[in-house]
């Protein structure tokens, strides 16, 4: 007598089917999790390969933070907001500027920080990042790159602790400073005359002259983050 498929421990080929359909579900949900993953992974890893406690930073007149060489003859200026996507994925090439000209001395970055989405965090990250300048000087741009790492990774409820523990302050004088902190009004304010109308936004100085949109062959760039071909285009030309 003939026994049936499931009796025998076998598979009909509707069953087997079914697993591979399911199977390959499964397979495609893997692998869609793993790049979900080092995509993420690597947006946050990239704010993260320059050492920018080793680089030179000052203020311009009006509080605005410089990362870079006093000297150096050509200031790329990013207005942006730590809560904003679009920033957040703009690191990377804001990281390589810095470790391709910033580092080297032939240039310098501008951080500007301007309140462009809703997010209830957007003004105190800008002034735990004032504040932590405030109470430790030279360490504004360590804040800004932990601050990017935390905001890329949806972190905002540690953002306060974890930037005191960072650059060794006490939590609760960070706190009590941001309650004064005010200098991502004035950068907003700088902005807006500047007619910057989203984030990112780049544009540069040339020396110490005054702040302006970037102009290569002819063309005018005023709006959104720049290529990196095009940043390292008008650092090369200042040279």
């Amino acid at each position: 007598m003939q026994k049936s498929a499931s009796l025998m421990g076998g598979s009909s080929p509707e069953q087997q089917r079914n697993r591979i359909i399911i199977g390959a579900i499964i397979g495609v949900a893997v692998i869609a999790a793993i790049a979900f993953i080092l995509i993420s992974s690597n947006r946050v890893s990239l704010t993260s390969s320059a050492d920018l406690s080793t680089i030179p930073t000052s203020r311009v007149s009006d509080g605005g933070f410089v990362l870079g060489n006093p000297n150096a003859p050509v200031t790329i200026v990013e207005f942006a907001d730590f809560t904003c996507p679009h920033c957040q994925d703009y690191t990377g090439t804001i990281d390589r500027f810095i470790n391709e000209f910033v580092a080297t001395g032939k240039a310098k970055f501008e951080y500007r920080m301007l309140r462009s989405t809703r997010n209830p965090y957007g003004d105190f990250a800008a002034q735990i990042a004032e504040c932590s300048e405030t109470l430790k000087p030279g360490s504004f741009f360590i804040a800004y790159k932990r601050l990017f790492e935390l905001t890329s990774a949806g972190l905002y409820d540690n953002l306060g602790p974890d930037i005191a523990e960072r650059v060794d302050v006490p939590y609760a004088d960070l706190l009590q400073c941001t309650t004064e902190a005010t200098q991502f009004v004035t950068d907003s304010n700088l902005g807006a005359e500047s007619g910057v109308q989203g984030t990112p936004a780049v544009m540069v100085r040339y020396g110490d002259g005054p702040l302006q949109w970037v102009t290569l062959d002819g063309v005018t760039y005023n709006r959104g983050g720049l290529a990196f071909d095009t940043i390292a285009k008008v650092v090369n030309q200042s040279q």
